[in-house]
């Protein structure tokens, strides 16, 4: 999604926020958000969108910066390879957990390339390994809240690794970065903290109405049925952590594709903020979807890190 302002709240972010750099002084030091490090760098010559200048390859894979475009994830002809018992016809759309006609199958979940896609053969894909991930949206209204959302199932670690290899070390969280995967569940401490967590200093929350769209999760399932995208219930014993319960999959107002400022102690102290050199408009708001975090979290809310690991 390319909106005008970063307003676009959809649920993979606006790559909008490509073309916002800012800048401020913190402590009489210049510090710096260039807008490439806010996403996937796209190319796009008609949207002002160049490769990524900091690297030249994916990083922990091979797929090159130059070729990087929207096909590069999402198949044009929604071919479901690898998803697809006996190469039945698509009846239905991956995407929002309809049932597919006597004879036809789902296609695969936004469009994304299925095992055996080759990143859209521009230049040198990569080909995948990994299926499409397994997630329900909701039809009538694409904007994410806490009440309307992408209800995760499984496989969204594993999907990534097709081009970020070393990154999840096939999704079993043995690589250097965080661990995420489907083998990654959540255990019973972080469940207990997720579901209990409401701000920085409260722990009076209960599962039912624990989920936070800014830290999802996914389900621990690849039964669409199950999959709810209105849930505000917290995470249970088949839950675990995926690579977008941190980042988002297009961009974000934040470094390294942050659903939050990761570099900022207090999420009071997120950039942009009104002043910033580059900031416009409601860049401050739209960063976190339209949510007024201080007055949501308080003004001592610190990293969301801790919706799962209570180091508040």
């Amino acid at each position: 999604m390319f909106g005008k302002n970063g307003s676009a709240y959809t649920p993979g972010g606006d790559f909008a926020w490509l073309k916002k750099s800012f800048q401020w002084t913190d402590d009489g030091e210049l510090r710096l958000s260039p807008g490439e490090n806010h996403g996937h760098n796209v190319v796009a010559v008609e949207y002002g969108l160049s490769p990524d200048s900091r690297v030249s390859t994916a990083p922990g894979g091979t797929f090159p910066s130059s070729a990087m475009s929207c096909i590069s994830c999402h198949d044009p002809h929604g071919n479901i390879s690898g998803n697809a018992p006996n190469g039945a016809p698509i009846g239905v759309s991956g995407s929002y957990g309809e049932v597919p006609p006597a004879g036809t199958i789902a296609g695969n979940y936004r469009l994304l390339g299925g095992a055996g896609y080759n990143g859209g053969g521009s230049g040198p894909g990569v080909p995948f390994n990994q299926p499409a991930p397994v997630a329900v949206a909701n039809p009538g209204d694409w904007r994410e809240t806490d009440t309307s959302h992408p209800a995760y199932g499984s496989g969204m670690s594993e999907w990534c690794v097709n081009c970020h290899g070393t990154m999840g070390n096939g999704g079993n969280g043995t690589g250097k970065s965080h661990p995420a995967g489907n083998d990654v569940k959540l255990g019973r401490e972080i469940i207990g903290i997720y579901n209990t967590y409401v701000q920085t200093g409260d722990m009076s929350g209960a599962r039912p109405t624990a989920y936070l769209a800014l830290v999802p999760f996914e389900r621990g399932t690849s039964d669409k049925s199950v999959l709810d995208p209105s849930s505000t219930e917290g995470p249970d014993e088949n839950a675990n952590v995926m690579c977008l319960t941190c980042h988002r999959a297009h961009a974000s107002a934040f470094q390294s594709v942050g659903r939050w400022d990761f570099r900022a102690t207090f999420i009071a102290s997120s950039h942009p903020q009104a002043g910033d050199a580059g900031a416009s408009g409601n860049d401050e708001m739209d960063s976190y979807y339209g949510r007024h975090m201080d007055a949501q979290f308080g003004s001592y809310q610190r990293s969301l890190c801790n919706k799962c690991h209570l180091k508040d």
